[in-house]
């Protein structure tokens, strides 16, 4: 487990320059091939669920039990909803607009209910298990993760 958070702090510290380059990325593509921004936002999107996956694997060993598994996974599965609106908004703004909109509007409400959702989960987690970090805690390193594995 420790191989897994300094894998995340890793990511975390190169978010600022992989955050430009995909700025950078995006301007390029708008400027010159408007469809070079479905890959792009695919790749994100590989990247949301890969991150979620590693938040999961991480907090699933911090707990064991199974009631707390089922909230993992369960909000691992909003991350892959997050994901697959992102690349099904692109793909559909730059194909079929109509439609696009509305995907967005809906993309947009589950954005803006993202916070809700996390706290919701968190809630949850701490109700089944009181003494379980938050992720942040154990990214941070304010939890010794080592005696938890």
């Amino acid at each position: 487990m420790a191989q897994d958070v300094k894998w995340i702090q890793r990511m975390r510290h190169y978010a600022v320059p992989v955050l430009i380059l995909y700025v950078t990325a995006v301007i390029v593509a708008l400027l010159l091939e408007k469809m070079l921004l479905i890959p792009i936002m695919a790749s994100v999107s590989v990247i949301i669920v890969v991150m979620g996956y590693k938040e999961m694997r991480i907090m699933w060993r911090m707990t064991k039990h199974p009631k707390a598994h089922r909230i993992l996974i369960f909000q691992y599965v909003f991350e892959w909803v997050d994901a697959v609106l992102l690349t099904a908004l692109m793909v559909t703004l730059l194909t079929a607009e109509d439609f696009g909109l509305m995907i967005g509007l809906f993309f947009g409400i589950w954005g803006v209910l993202s916070p809700i959702r996390q706290k919701w989960f968190t809630k949850q987690l701490k109700q089944i298990d009181p003494e379980l970090p938050t992720y942040e805690e154990v990214i941070e390193g304010r939890v010794s993760h080592e005696s938890s594995s």
